[in-house]
């Protein structure tokens, strides 16, 4: 495996490179076309009123997703630092690689739970006769399960508000009520609801599980990127198999249609929402992992002339893709659902982060051969949470490297580091597991994970790629780089569009601001306080540092500022090494002191 040595003062650190460019792209393409995509895309799509979310979302793709991918992957590539060191070069700022090293912690812990539900769901697609979603004669079913088959073959007909057999025996409808959505909500989940006979009891289950899934990332992760470069040739690839599969067979079944209308055919009145902006421009950044720390840890790996910027247009427009089919797929199966119970296709299911758990099990069970296509889908799950949990767990391990260099010298004391950072996130993950632990999921995924620090750590990169550090200074990096000018469009997205609209979508979000709900649950007060404060934890991160900087500094103010904006060291190229050398430009100048 190539090594690269920087030079970090009087220092020569080695640091591993992908063994080709290609592994590089699969990485990006495996975490880009991952949990964002299959699992978060098509629940924020059903919640913020189906095809509307399409408008706000696309734009953010253009205006800030696109030039921020750019900006994540090459101050990696130019510095080879992780997320927080690569700002070194301008240490007034480098508050922003702290706010996604924290924004990357809290984001870790619903990767391994999405995990840990796939591999149980595909546990049972393999090891049961039957597939226990579709049944109703479970210990966790209640008097109103309904199979799909019963209402297919016209056993149910629709009255009022009310479900009745044929034999006369009536039950109450909810969105609770569909077999599929009790293995969830019930089994999965262990959502108390006393009403219903269902004590919420401990999910041992979903504990096995979640061990399962932290073996998963500590084996994925161990051998850094000389063992993930390698996986995700398969694993980023094999989804696209499914996804198709699922396609085609969610267009084809009968009253898909209404479901793709709703998904096309927007209702323009939702854009007057605040959260349908906020929860698109997140999406926009979430999907493409900008604010966090995988990106930059990638771009630390290529070698320094890797043409990263013609690759990122492929990521991009891959990831795009997969999130417009995904959430075609998924609404052609809900206005199947909803053609063949008579009900409004928002009545299906409740919305959340649940959704793809609840709606392709439905369509799998009309397939062919139903029982291996479902343990493919949940198998395909299973490997994008693997992408996405190595990419970013990948990430937090070159911030540590950077920081304590000894921790990750050798192989036992890499596999040592891996093991407590892994196993810190499988005990806040047990914070999850119990009855209401869905709702704690969805604030850390919300608050935490994305939403408004997400767009404020977007904003915060904006503005210093486009004046502090110069967009013009950034167009030479790339160009010293790629060999690639940067668009012009792009230089005018750093400089006015992306922190206009990110601005725009803050304030918005400020000003039209709602309590966070989960399907008709609605947060009380001080969960929402709380859920502030997590977002809060990144946020400051920003305005924190420069304070110290400034605080710190000597001279006048305007010293201060001047020398927050240099690069913390000045490195001097060592002589007579004939190993690839990768220097840090000074802030200002055109080229980079390269030698290869």
């Amino acid at each position: 495996m190539a090594r690269i040595i920087t030079m970090h003062g009087c220092c020569k650190k080695r640091r591993d490179t992908w063994d080709r460019p290609i592994e590089s792209l699969f990485a990006q393409v495996g975490y880009c076309v991952g949990l964002g995509n299959l699992w978060r895309f098509p629940y924020l799509c059903q919640k913020n009123g189906g095809g509307v979310f399409l408008i706000p979302y696309c734009l953010a793709l253009m205006v800030i997703s696109i030039p921020l991918y750019i900006v994540e992957v090459g101050i990696g590539q130019l510095t080879n630092r992780g997320k927080a060191a690569a700002w070194n070069r301008l240490p007034l700022m480098k508050g922003i690689g702290y706010a996604s090293v924290v924004l990357t912690v809290v984001v870790m812990i619903p990767y391994m739970l999405v995990m840990a539900w796939s591999i149980l769901y595909l546990g049972h697609s393999m090891t049961t006769e039957f597939l226990p979603w579709t049944t109703c004669d479970n210990p966790w079913n209640t008097n109103s399960c309904v199979t799909l088959d019963k209402v297919m073959n016209n056993s149910l007909t629709k009255s009022n508000a009310s479900l009745e057999f044929n034999q006369s025996i009536s039950i109450s409808y909810t969105k609770e009520s569909l077999s599929q959505v009790q293995f969830w909500r019930n089994y999965v989940l262990r959502i108390s609801n006393p009403e219903n006979g269902i004590d919420g009891e401990f999910n041992w289950p979903m504990l096995c599980a979640t061990i399962a899934a932290f073996i998963t990332v500590f084996l994925v992760t161990v051998g850094g990127i000389k063992v993930g470069g390698k996986v995700v040739y398969f694993t980023a690839s094999f989804p696209y198999v499914i996804l198709v599969a699922l396609l085609i067979r969610g267009v084809t079944l009968e009253g898909a249609s209404k479901g793709i209308r709703a998904y096309l055919f927007p209702n323009l009145s939702h854009l007057a929402k605040a959260q349908v902006w906020v929860d698109a421009v997140s999406q926009a950044t979430y999907t493409f992992g900008i604010g966090f720390a995988a990106l930059t840890a990638f771009g630390g790996y290529n070698r320094h002339k890797n043409n990263f910027y013609r690759s990122t247009f492929v990521v991009v427009c891959l990831g795009c893709l997969t999130s417009l089919t995904m959430g075609l797929a998924t609404f052609s199966v809900l206005g199947h659902l909803a053609h063949v119970m008579g009900i409004d296709i928002n009545n299906v299911v409740q919305s959340g982060p649940g959704l793809v758990f609840q709606v392709f099990p439905v369509a799998l069970a009309l397939m062919p051969a139903s029982k291996l296509w479902t343990a493919m889908f949940f198998l395909m799950i299973y490997f994008v949470a693997i992408d996405t949990s190595f990419s970013e767990f990948e990430g937090l391990m070159a911030v540590i490297g950077d920081a304590f260099p000894a921790t990750v010298s050798t192989r036992l004391k890499r596999a040592g580091t891996n093991t407590i950072l892994g196993t810190a996130f499988f005990a806040a993950c047990l914070s999850q597991l119990p009855p209401q632990g869905i709702y704690i999921f969805e604030m850390f995924n919300t608050y935490g994970g994305s939403g408004i620090s997400m767009i404020f750590v977007a904003f915060s990169e904006a503005v210093t790629i486009g004046w502090l550090w110069n967009a013009e200074q950034f167009k030479r990096d790339v160009k010293q780089m790629t060999g690639s000018n940067l668009a012009k469009p792009i230089i005018y997205c750093y400089k006015f569009l992306t922190p206009l609209v990110t601005l725009f979508v803050l304030f918005f979000f400020i000003i039209k601001w709602e309590p966070l709900t989960v399907g008709d649950f609605v947060y009380p007060t001080w969960a929402n306080v709380i859920g502030w404060i997590l977002s809060l934890c990144s946020i400051l991160c920003v305005p924190f540092t420069m304070t110290h900087v400034m605080w710190k500094g000597k001279g006048t103010l305007k010293e201060r500022f001047y020398g927050g904006i240099r690069p913390m060291s000045d490195e001097k190229q060592p002589e007579n090494d004939e190993t690839e050398i990768k220097m840090i430009p000074k802030l200002g100048t055109g080229d980079s002191d390269i030698s290869a």
